[in-house]
């Protein structure tokens, strides 16, 4: 290998200092897969290490989707960082474990344990910074992919020079970790050229040539089109676009982190009224960074999802909730929007109860105690739904007849106690502002097609007991 200081090595030293990348870091620890451009940083970066007093520290990750092919690539690592004299930390995640347990695709789920793996070595072994190798040809088919999909300036600033970790994994602690990406203006010829020169060879991914990739066939086929059809310089046109508007991106990002503030409450929940009186495209910066925040990986952001969020906001979109990527939602409850787990429909259920002593629902988790005595229960309920709940029914009015605990039905209508006419159980519900996802497990009691007690709310009329003498069914109902 030459010792000659390459152009390569000249120009990461400048960006390192220009843009002040390192900010007084001096540990780094550099995500290397084998490839060219995470070898190239690693040499560049070794050849720097005198002369800028650095220390370095090489983190590789297996993703057991290659087999043998994988393990070669962290063996080549190995012996690499070796010859370097450089300290080297491997690692293995089961990405495709990963991605079923988290509905995500492998890529993003290949990201995600990616990026923790990094910041997990990095808090281990003491490095207060992370490098990485994208390019400028990673830029240009960031930028590409992004505008396909659709997204605003945010988007279009494609990936920055810097980033703080945690705003790559969101949902995770922020342990002030930062992302550096020196290379980010140099081109993958320019990369491969200088590992020439230096006479370093290294691993090439054979995934990377499958056009079955929506990145790769950017790379192999519409940058190649778009170079020979309409600008041989598509690539430093869209790095340049990407560099302006990042530097946009973060004065922008700052007016949205106060904005954001003003909007959230102590829950995490957004206001509505504050998010609406926004202008617009500072709301869809909110609700970006809202949802990054609620643990949605940066990858599901286009100008779509903020638009939908932003109707949802608006009550303009004819529904009550957004459909996240993965097992999320945004529903919107009243003054407010909250990000939930998304839960499939409850299962109806109908079930009879022992006349007296115990029903146990395992399934829907409940307890259902009956008591035979004379006297009253008068508990007044926090809520319909908040258990435990317990309550007086007449024996008389239930007389030889079932009861039944079950879900609610569309048209079910009681005649609450004091009252004189029956309403919707569904105005009761809205009025308690129980939350719509919640409603169809809310248990109710029946008893001769009627609804004879909403627990935690009131009883029906008609099976009031009359005085501390009559004869009472005394029931409990709570969670197992």
């Amino acid at each position: 290998m030459t010792s000659r200081r390459s152009t390569l090595v000249s120009d990461l030293a400048t960006n390192l200092k220009r843009r002040g990348l390192l900010n007084g870091h001096s540990h780094l620890l550099l995500a290397v897969s084998g490839g060219a451009d995470s070898v190239a940083l690693l040499v560049a970066l070794n050849a720097l290490k005198p002369s800028m007093g650095l220390e370095l520290t090489v983190a590789h990750l297996d993703h057991q989707l290659r087999g043998a092919e994988a393990r070669s690539d962290a063996a080549f690592v190995g012996a690499l960082s070796r010859k370097l004299k450089v300290a080297c930390v491997t690692g293995r995640r089961d990405v495709r474990r990963l991605a079923r347990r988290k509905h995500l695709s492998i890529e993003m789920a290949a990201r995600e344990a990616r990026y923790h793996f990094l910041q997990q070595t990095a808090l281990k072994q003491g490095a207060s910074v992370v490098v990485t190798a994208h390019n400028a040809d990673d830029q240009a088919e960031t930028v590409l992919l992004r505008l396909a999909r659709g997204c605003g300036p945010a988007g279009l600033g494609g990936i920055r020079w810097r980033v703080r970790l945690s705003d790559l994994l969101p949902g995770v602690r922020d342990t002030g970790l930062e992302v550096i990406r020196p290379l980010l203006d140099r081109s993958r010829v320019e990369i491969e050229a200088f590992l020439h020169q230096q006479g370093q060879t290294w691993r090439e991914d054979a995934s990377n040539a499958s056009v079955a990739f929506l990145r790769n066939r950017v790379r192999h086929e519409l940058l190649p089109l778009l170079e020979t059809r309409l600008n041989p310089k598509i690539r430093t046109a869209l790095w340049r676009t990407a560099d302006i508007l990042s530097e946009e991106e973060v004065w922008l990002d700052q007016m949205a982190d106060v904005s954001l503030r003003s909007c959230a409450d102590a829950d995490g929940r957004l206001e509505r009224s504050a998010l609406t009186a926004l202008p617009p495209p500072l709301g869809r910066r909110v609700i970006r960074k809202w949802l990054m925040a609620s643990a949605l990986p940066v990858e599901s952001m286009d100008w779509s999802l903020a638009e939908r969020v932003g109707a949802l906001a608006a009550d303009a979109c004819g529904s009550r909730a957004v459909d996240l990527p993965g097992p999320w939602r945004v529903v919107r409850r009243y003054g407010f929007l909250a990000v939930v787990a998304s839960r499939s429909a409850p299962e109806p259920f109908r079930v009879v109860l022992t006349r007296v002593g115990e029903t146990l629902l395992p399934e829907q988790g409940l307890r259902i105690l009956i008591e035979r005595r004379p006297g009253v229960v008068r508990e007044r309920g926090a809520s319909p739904g908040v258990l435990p709940a317990t309550a007086s029914l007449s024996a008389k009015a239930v007389g030889r007849r079932r009861l039944y605990v079950r879900c609610p039905r569309p048209g079910d209508r009681i005649q609450p106690y004091g009252m004189r006419g029956s309403k919707k159980l569904q105005d009761i519900l809205v009025d308690a502002k129980l939350p719509a996802e919640q409603r169809g497990e809310l248990p109710l009691l029946e008893c001769g097609g009627e609804i004879a007690w909403i627990p935690g709310y009131r009883i029906a009329h008609g099976f009031r007991v009359e005085d501390e003498e009559s004869p009472a069914l005394h029931i409990r109902i709570e969670r197992l």
